[in-house]
This record gives C-alpha cells, sequence and structure tokens, in this order.
C-alpha cells in the first residue's frame, strides 16, 4: 500500500489538467454556438414571414403604378437578416439598411470569441468563399427561400377555383408552401484543432494558406429550415387590396363612367335625387387603412400614395 500514496493525486491531476480544463475553456465557445444556432432559425423564420408578408414580384393583372405596390424580393429579404437578427440586442433597427453592405465588425457580440487570451478574439463564422483576399467580399451567410404550391388534392382544388376567380381581375398568391433555409458555418476553436491535430488520420489542409486558414482548422456547418403554409392574402398596397376586393363584388360592374353619366343626369329629376354617382355609389369598398411601410415600394419605409 505505501508504493500507492499520492496516486489519486496523480490521477486527479491527470484528469483536471486534460479533461476538466478544456472543457472549461471550451464551454464559452459551446455556448456561443449554441446562440449561433438559435439565431440562424431566428434567420430562416424571418426569411419565410417576410415571404408570405409581401409581393414578390408584380401580379400579373395589375394595370396600376408599380410604385403603390409593396414589393419586396428575396434577395432584399435576405440582405435584411444580417441587419434585423444578427447585429445584437441593443442596436437600433432602420428599415433601409438592407440597401447597405453589413460587415462582420457590425455583428453581435456573440458572434466574437477568445481563442487564447482575452485580447484575442476571433469571429465565429466562417467565410464561404475563404479563398477571397478582400475581406469585403466575404460570404458569412447562405439564405435562400423558395415558394411552391401546397400539395394536396384539396389545395389543388381551391388553386383551381381561384383560377376562374382571377377572370374578373382578382388575384392571390397561389403558391402557399414557403421555404427558408439560411446557412452558416461555425469556425473551429483551436484546442479542437489540436485534439484533432493527426497528420495520418487527419492530415493537414494543403490549401490552409491560399484559403487563410490554420493547418488543421475545420469548420462546424449549422442549417436552419423553416416552412410554412399560408393564404396568399399579401397585402400588396392600399389600392392593390381595394382592387382585388372589388372584383369579388359584382355590383362593382355597375360603376361605370357612362353608367354614372347616366345616373347623374337622371338625378336631375328631384324623385330619382338619390341615383347620383356620388350618393349611390355600386362597388364600394373601404378597407382598413394600411401602415405607410405597406403603402409601396418607392422606398423600404413605403409611401403614401
Amino acid at each position: 500500500m505505501k508504493y500507492q500514496k499520492g496516486q489519486s493525486i496523480v490521477e486527479l491531476s491527470i484528469f483536471i489538467t486534460f479533461i476538466i480544463a478544456p472543457l472549461m475553456l471550451l464551454l464559452p465557445y459551446f455556448s456561443k454556438i449554441i446562440e449561433a444556432k438559435h439565431y440562424s432559425d431566428m434567420s430562416s423564420r424571418y426569411i419565410a414571414w417576410e415571404r408570405t408578408a409581401w409581393l414578390e414580384r408584380t401580379p400579373g393583372n395589375w394595370s396600376g403604378n408599380r410604385a403603390t405596390l409593396a414589393i419586396k424580393n428575396s434577395v432584399k429579404v435576405h440582405k435584411e437578416v444580417p441587419w434585423r437578427i444578427l447585429k445584437g440586442h441593443n442596436s437600433n433597427i432602420f428599415s433601409d439598411t438592407a440597401d447597405q453592405e453589413w460587415k462582420k465588425d457590425d455583428a453581435a457580440v456573440y458572434l466574437k470569441f477568445n481563442q487564447g487570451s482575452q485580447t484575442s478574439e476571433e469571429f465565429l463564422l466562417a467565410e464561404f468563399n475563404p479563398e477571397e483576399d478582400d475581406t469585403n467580399n466575404h460570404v458569412y451567410f447562405d439564405p435562400k427561400s423558395s415558394n411552391k404550391s401546397v400539395p394536396g388534392a384539396a389545395a389543388s382544388l381551391i388553386s383551381a377555383a381561384l383560377s376562374v376567380l382571377s377572370i374578373g381581375n382578382f388575384s392571390v398568391e397561389k403558391k402557399g408552401y414557403y421555404e427558408a433555409n439560411h446557412k452558416i458555418q461555425i469556425t473551429s476553436h483551436k484546442l479542437l484543432e489540436f485534439i484533432n491535430e493527426d497528420d495520418q488520420e487527419n492530415p493537414p489542409n494543403a490549401n490552409a494558406e491560399v484559403e487563410n486558414k490554420r493547418p488543421h482548422q475545420f469548420e462546424l456547418p449549422i442549417e436552419s429550415k423553416t416552412y410554412l403554409i399560408a393564404s396568399g392574402w399579401n397585402a400588396g398596397g392600399q389600392r392593390h387590396n381595394e382592387k382585388r376586393v372589388r372584383s369579388l363584388v359584382p355590383s362593382s360592374l355597375l360603376d361605370a363612367g357612362i353608367i354614372n353619366t347616366l345616373r347623374d343626369g337622371l338625378s336631375q329629376v328631384p324623385i330619382a335625387k338619390r341615383l347620383k354617382s356620388n350618393y349611390l355609389k355600386f362597388g364600394y369598398i373601404k378597407i382598413d387603412e394600411l401602415p405607410n411601410s405597406r403603402k409601396g415600394n418607392t422606398n423600404t419605409q413605403g409611401n403614401t400614395q
């Protein structure tokens, strides 16, 4: 027994040095990965919801001024994600930031971590184009979105019915199945690279210098997907809503220039005064006022048309 004295201290020292200490050093890094995954999920949800709420393009039966339609295409939605989701908790959100280029210096605090000392800070996300020398052109996000027809026989019947209604100038988005995909890559921690540093089983990256990486640096891919089935009653603007609703009101066919002129003439007779077009409005539609941001696409904040 005398030869076993101090054995537990040696075992404890080895356990603390090679297991507990590395885990304690990696815990902040793992917590940032979890937070990055959370915000990536939020990004995919934002993309999907924005696609259901804005028109992607001008409706086929629209004959008015395009500037009165609230249109936001997928490219603009994708550019909004870093500003709205990944900029940080204490940052102000402006509707016109989508026209600017997002830089990693604008990122939230959780997207930065310390590799060694407190003064050594590294960006958590890895580039999708590491071979690019110009850091201003590095791409850290890969967002995608699409909308398709809702699968199923019932959805097909509804789509056919809406096609019949389109004859009367009625239109809604018939592709109501929305999919959003948001991808990021997490750069590896130096401790994990050290554990993984085996030149035989895991040889160093031969292109590390070209890609501006460490020899054993690797990426952890994170992909977030959101699926939504939504009605196609997108708010394309005040006039767009009024025009679409009027197409469902048969009496709106009587609201024509010749008929209104005839009614105004007959209204001169005292007994037919109420026939005047200002009194008796066929197909009259009054819709709740939309916020200015949904009244047009002259800029992101909309206009007052």
